[in-house]
Parts: C-alpha cells; sequence; structure tokens
C-alpha cells in the first residue's frame, strides 16, 4: 500500500500507528477497513495542514478467495502482487486573526470552569 499526499512531506499513521513520511509504503497482511490518518507539522509541532482521517476500505481481490486462493499461492509459478495506490489532498490551514483566537480559549475556559465546578455524579 502506497500514501501519497499533496504536499508531500506529511506524517502518516495507519491504524494509529505512525508509518512514516509521506510518500511512504506500507505492507499489509490482511483486507478490510484501515484508519489512515495523515498531519503536516511546522518544526515547532504546530499544524500547517487540516488534519485528515480516512477509512479505507481495502478490498480482498479475487485470487485471494477459496478455493481460487490455493491456485494463485501454491501452484502459480510466479508471485502476485496487491498494491494499492492511495492519494491525498492537505488543505492549508488559515490563519486566525487575533480575537478568534481569545474568544476561542475564553469559550474553552468556560466549558473546562464549569465542568470544574459540575456536581459529580459517581
Amino acid at each position: 500500500m502506497v500514501i501519497e499526499t499533496t504536499p508531500p512531506g506529511a506524517m502518516v499513521y495507519v491504524d494509529d500507528e505512525p508509518v512514516g513520511e509521506s510518500p511512504v509504503t506500507v505492507p499489509f497482511t490482511y483486507y478490510g477497513t484501515r484508519k489512515i490518518t495523515i498531519e503536516k507539522l511546522d518544526a515547532q509541532h504546530k499544524l500547517l495542514c487540516e488534519r485528515k482521517i480516512v477509512f479505507e476500505k481495502i478490498k480482498t481481490p479475487i485470487y485471494e478467495y477459496f478455493p481460487l486462493d490455493f491456485f494463485s499461492e501454491v501452484l502459480l509459478p510466479l508471485k502476485l502482487e496487491d498494491k494499492h495506490t492511495l492519494s491525498y489532498t492537505l488543505e492549508e490551514l488559515k490563519p486566525q486573526a487575533k480575537k478568534e483566537l481569545q474568544k476561542d480559549l475564553f469559550e474553552r475556559a468556560d466549558e473546562l470552569r464549569k465542568k470544574a465546578f459540575a456536581p459529580n455524579h459517581d
């Protein structure tokens, strides 16, 4: 499985495990739905682009179903390779104005304050 991004150099996680910077080739041993997370950070570890989380369904090729798998894996003299290329485009983050950042900060502080002083229902 090859994962490519625009812009390149974004960190890629497959099933919440880091696999490297894009473009990256990831071997896989099973088919099914895989969680792919992509994020592009700067040197100070701030997001440069929107974080993207995608659930990709990797379909099983027909030659991997019983009884065809016996012929494709045992009797066929050549090695079949199933390669999937996934491409993603990351949107750049737009810088927020200072007033918007302050407003967001105060709203989150109010929410935290309400949670802190709320009666505990254990």
